[in-house]
């Protein structure tokens, strides 16, 4: 149903009667009657639509606009700071969303079998995801005679917050004269796309992206047995 569509059921007057409102009344009435819960009531609404045909009357969506590998190389490059650099590094070697990075731990970090563990991403899932060998190196090295409890942390061993990312996002991209969209989700972007280029199959792009529903011991199995981490890296590691 279209907004107008929606407007049109909606009273204009105080105590004008609706199709929509009486239709909300009913719902309303076998709710508190039946005691639903808001679990139940998500698979009314979902039943309904699939019974109805019902589908989301969404405009199509554009296509995502990678940045050129000149604008990476500029952004970089305006970067002196280089923990600044490796926070970036970190997320286009890895997929991490923002927050997820934010609360990375170091004791989630498995640099014997080159994995993060994230636990409770988006969605509050569970998901491994993997660095290739030369992130590995650089975040060994960054880690020397360091007592860090998240990988990237202030001098009281706090993480992070989102805010502080995002504006170092924005300070190099305005220095590195960047015109398109470009943001920290923007990374994540470039990290499955090369994995998809490279030939890594839809289905365990998202088993790395948190989109599965495997549980984190399974997914973890699922990388080892099948090869996906070597391949992984490998790709990862390509200049």
């Amino acid at each position: 149903m279209s907004e107008d569509n929606v407007i049109g059921f909606v009273p204009k007057k105080d105590g004008e009667k609706s199709q929509l409102q009486d239709a909300i009344r009913s719902l309303v009435r076998e709710v508190n009657r039946n005691k639903f819960s808001y679990a139940q009531l998500k698979y009314i609404f979902r039943e309904v639509r699939s019974r109805c045909e019902l589908k989301d009357a969404k405009l199509g969506r554009k296509l995502f606009e990678l940045p050129r590998d000149e604008e990476i190389k500029a952004f970089y490059s305006v970067i002196t700071n280089p923990i600044h650099k490796l926070i970036f590094e970190v997320l286009e070697g890895t997929g991490l969303r923002i927050s997820e990075l934010a609360a990375l731990k170091i004791d989630r970090i498995d640099f014997a079998q080159n994995l993060i563990f994230v636990y409770e991403g988006k969605g509050r899932k569970d998901r491994v995801t993997v660095m290739g060998d030369l992130l590995k190196e650089k975040l060994a090295l960054y880690l020397q005679g360091k007592n860090n409890i998240y990988l990237f942390e202030s001098n009281r061993h706090t993480k992070y917050s989102k805010r502080f990312l995002q504006e170092l996002m924005q300070k190099y991209k305005s220095e590195a004269k960047i015109e398109r969209r470009f943001t920290c989700h923007t990374f994540r972007h470039i990290f499955f796309s090369k994995l998809a280029m490279n030939g890594i199959t839809k289905e365990n792009r998202m088993i790395l992206a948190g989109h599965s529903s495997e549980k984190v011991q399974d997914i973890y199995t699922h990388l080892s047995v099948n090869g996906i981490k070597g391949e992984v890296i490998k790709i990862l590691d390509k200049k």
